[in-house]
């Protein structure tokens, strides 16, 4: 007796997710190719070709491969069985030579059964499902034959969690092989989000999806479990937690589907190597104590065990992170973990892999072998931008331990100043400089000129710019020759406070020769640095095509160097999203800002503040209020939990004000003048003018327009004694919206033209969108009253980029004067009755405010009447309009608004 079951077509849940990308390489496949599936156990293999198979129009013939399937004969029954059946009974003759009382020969059998298919009048896929459950060579032989013979319009597809022995170099060479492997399986960032929309109760966002995939790399069944196992937003942490530790679901799975399968040599040999993060035959021999490395990782990665080739030439190999930690699960014994780590880390030295043999010392909790490596190592991979575990080596080392080493005080001295914690950097300092005066003088001179850099270095991030000057200029005197580093270091900052202080052109020149010294010395992170605060240089001085150039530059020499996962890539992608936000390149801004979210988030979430910032711009940009509200409240966490430089937290404070005036959130907007740091009596730096901007912003707002103008004033001097070309242009543009909210006509048209003048041939667009609506207005008065030739092409782009530019709320806002009321009384949208019973001024702007959607008393609030006047101008405005209630007034003037919207 079959089993029937073995030789029909699984049922495809009605739960699948479907992968258009993979069923359409599928379907691309010609019929007389073989496709081969292969995959680790959970990847998806059957449900895919089920799926695929479930929607073919030809016959598809499968057979359902278990262990008992390695005898040849019953090998060739089912297959036989599947073909007669998938083909309408079209191979009755090989059906009676398998009934015969002498068993035919296997190769007979398929003889026959090719020769039956050669008249099939359509084609045909054989598939053969679990073949890893193969492994008798006479049924290989017998697939083979298959293969090799078949006639044309009759193709085999093979799943396995391993690579067949069937000759698949030779199909491979003539073409004839479709290979889909598990990096081609593993689910894709869209695809786990698709799953998961389909299957949450709530939306997950896009970071979570992300760090999910990066967690499972793309493994369904831990999807699939993240799925089924969280119910609300508050489990997903604990889910993530769970799976980085060992879901103990999943290792429960893999016990039975992968472990329970292997022989106890390959078993210990896997276990032992997965504490490396990467592994050859070597590492293989010295922790396993065997001399067939080389053979066992190549099995374990035929077979399918969650283990990758890395090269080419299959040398080195690399465990699925979740299979090494379930592998990991399986040394139970410390003793033997400690000596395994102990193995790992003297080897990984003799390869001169530092890094590699750092986290072995620290996992293997080796306070002489972790020391060593610190002492020698550190600075170059703290440089490399592992922080991370250099924070935890000496967290375990102690500060006991650290106050007595003027090396390791540094080192942590640097990582607490990089993730903002300057107080803690300082205390460090202090209890370190206090400990060596007194018991190490003679290190303590060795070292003092370095402390001296930090402590610089820590000003410069405060902001306080005099002392970080005071510190860098001691730190210089005090160096030692052979301390190039902290002299790049204490360079730099001489540089920075140079830009700070509003000396762009000093500025510079010391930025070009620390880019010319770390180049010499090898120090590209630094020379990178450099470049980037020279293209900020630029930017700052209006010139945006240079800015671009070295931004190119910097990147160029990032990717050369193999820097792309450093802090210091971030930084560039950070400018680059920036620039291409102020061109109005929105979507090369958003893929920077996600490139830089890619980079940043292993160092955690608090270094995601401007990615997160330039979203809500990208965000405001279209419209999209509820992207907009959930990336509001990531920077409001953030900005609640950490400390920031001033330059983030301006760039996320004018985002935050511009959100809230959208959704007319006057409250947020006093509650954060009220708590905001005052501005600097001398803004001559970029981000203590946006902090400015933002004060002035916020007092518009609220109607505090005297002293909006009386600080404007002070930064536009400011700005023009530092030659800070960008901010003049912004002060400018910010300027003539608050001279035309005080009818200050002619002074707003003024500003606006001298904005224009300093935009001419720049790029700059982003700058004067930003005002919103009234941009429009005030824009065509400058046009009314005329301009050059540069600035009115100038002014006609932004014109319609601000009509085009959607509101937060997707309706449409505009700010009307006599010229636009004049556009819209002649388009065809405005009814005839209209134009012989015309509205006055003031009916004109109460009909703009019901349409923004403003009560009755709000709309007497902001006009500064008794509502009972508004009262009065709507019921004329309704009279006139010929409309009966407040909904008709509103589509009306949507319809006419539109007519001068440029919008469909």
């Amino acid at each position: 007796m079959l089993l029937t079951s073995k030789y029909s077509l699984p049922d495809c849940s009605e739960h699948t997710l479907v992968r258009p990308r993979l069923l359409a390489l599928l379907d691309d496949s010609d019929s007389d190719q073989l496709l081969l599936v292969t995959a680790p156990a959970g990847y998806g293999k059957t449900t895919l070709v089920t799926s695929w198979a479930s929607a073919q129009e030809n016959p598809m013939a499968w057979y359902t491969l278990d262990a008992s399937d390695n005898e040849p004969s019953q090998f060739c029954r089912y297959l036989v069985e599947s073909v007669h059946r998938a083909t309408g009974k079209g191979v009755p003759q090989t059906c009676r030579l398998l009934a015969a009382p002498q068993s035919p020969d296997p190769t007979t059998v398929i003889s026959h059964l090719l020769g039956e298919l050669r008249s099939l009048p359509s084609e045909l896929r054989i598939v053969l499902d679990d073949y890893h459950h193969i492994d008798n060579q006479a049924v290989h032989s017998v697939t083979r034959f298959l293969l090799r013979h078949a006639p044309p319009g009759v193709g085999v597809l093979l799943t396995s969690r391993s690579q067949p022995p069937l000759g698949l170099a030779t199909l491979r060479v003539q073409g004839r092989l479709l290979e889909l492997g598990s990096d081609q399986l593993a689910l894709n960032t869209e695809e786990i989000a698709r799953l998961l929309k389909q299957r949450l109760p709530f939306n997950l966002d896009g970071d979570r999806a992300a760090q999910l995939h990066h967690l499972s790399e793309g493994w369904p069944p831990a999807v699939q479990l993240f799925a089924l196992s969280v119910r609300d937003r508050q489990e997903v942490d604990r889910y993530l937690t769970e799976l980085e530790q060992g879901h103990s679901h999943i290792l429960d799975y893999l016990a039975e589907e992968v472990l329970e399968r292997l022989e106890p040599e390959l078993r210990e040999l896997l276990a032992r190597t997965s504490i490396l993060t990467r592994v050859n035959a070597q590492l293989a021999e010295r922790l396993s104590g065997r001399n067939d490395g080389q053979k066992l990782l190549e099995e374990a990665a035929r077979r399918g065990l969650f283990l990758q080739a890395q090269d080419s030439s299959r040398q080195w190999f690399r465990f699925h992170p979740v299979f090494a930690r379930f592998l990991q699960r399986q040394l139970t014994n410390r003793e033997q973990l400690l000596h395994l780590h102990a193995l790992a880390c003297d080897s990984w030295q003799e390869m001169e892999q530092p890094l590699e043999a750092l986290r072995h010392a620290l996992a293997g909790s080796d306070r002489e072998r972790l020391c060593q490596l610190l002492d020698s190592q550190g600075e170059i991979l703290l440089r490399g931008g592992q922080s991370r575990l250099l924070r935890d080596c000496l967290e375990w080392l102690g500060s006991e331990a650290l106050q007595q080493s003027a090396r390791f005080t540094l080192l942590s001295a640097k990582m607490a100043r990089e993730n903002f914690e300057y107080d803690q950097c300082e205390k460090m300092l202090a209890t370190a400089e206090s400990w060596l005066q007194r018991q190490d003088p003679q290190q303590w001179r060795q070292f003092e000129g370095a402390f001296a850099t930090m402590r610089a270095q820590v000003a410069i991030a405060r902001g306080q710019t005099l002392q970080a000057k005071e510190y860098a200029e001691e730190a210089l005197g005090l160096l030692q020759p052979n301390q190039l580093g902290e002299r790049i270091s204490a360079l730099l900052v001489t540089g920075e406070t140079s830009f700070c202080l509003g000396a762009l052109e000093p500025a510079a020149t010391h930025m070009l020769e620390v880019e010319a010294l770390a180049i010499a010395e090898g120090d590209i992170p630094s020379a990178a640095w450099a470049i980037c605060q020279q293209s900020e240089i630029a930017f700052a001085q209006g010139l945006l095509q240079k800015s671009a150039s070295l931004q190119k530059k910097v990147s160029n020499l990032v990717q050369k160097h193999h820097l792309s996962t450093l802090p210091i890539a971030e930084f560039v992608c950070r400018l680059l999203g920036q620039l291409q936000w102020e061109k109005g390149d929105l979507e090369s801004a958003e893929h920077s800002a996600r490139r830089g979210m890619q980079i940043n988030r292993k160092v955690g979430e608090h270094w995601l503040l401007p990615e997160y910032t330039l979203l809500l711009k990208l965000a405001q940009a279209r419209g999209e209020k509820e992207e907009s509200l959930e990336w509001l409240a990531r920077i409001d966490r953030l900005l609640s939990d950490g400390r920031y430089h001033r330059d983030w937290v301006a760039n996320a404070d004018a985002a935050r004000i511009r959100t809230w005036r959208a959704l007319d959130n006057q409250q947020a907007i006093a509650s954060w003048l009220e708590q905001a740091a005052p501005v600097a009596d001398r803004p001559s730096n970029h981000f203590e003018q946006c902090h400015g901007r933002n004060h002035v912003r916020a007092l518009i707002e609220l109607h505090r327009w005297s002293d909006a103008n009386r600080l404007l004033s002070r930064l536009q001097q400011v700005a023009e004694e530092c030659h800070l070309v960008t901010d003049r242009l912004r002060n400018r543009v910010l300027e003539s919206h608050l001279l035309w909210l005080r009818e200050q006509h002619g002074e707003a048209v003024e500003a606006i033209s001298e904005a224009l003048l300093l935009a001419a041939g720049r790029g700059f667009r982003a700058s004067f969108l930003q005002i919103g609506k009234p941009l429009i207005v005030i824009l065509k008065a400058a046009l009314e009253r005329g301009l050059d030739e540069a600035p009115t092409d100038k002014a006609q782009v932004l014109i319609k980029l601000a009509q085009q530019q959607p509101e937060l709320d997707g309706g449409i806002r505009i700010e009307l004067d006599d010229t636009i009321i004049r556009e819209i009384l002649a388009s065809d949208a405005v009814p005839d009755f209209l134009r012989h019973s015309p509205l006055t001024p003031r009916e004109w702007q109460v009909l703009n405010a019901i349409h923004s959607g403003l009560s009755n008393e709000r709309i007497a609030r902001h006009f500064k009447v008794a509502p009972s006047t508004i009262k009065t101008h709507i019921r004329s405005l309704y009279q006139k309009l010929d409309v009966k209630d407040r909904q008709e007034a509103i589509t009306l003037a949507e319809q006419m608004l539109r007519s001068v919207q440029d919008r469909p």
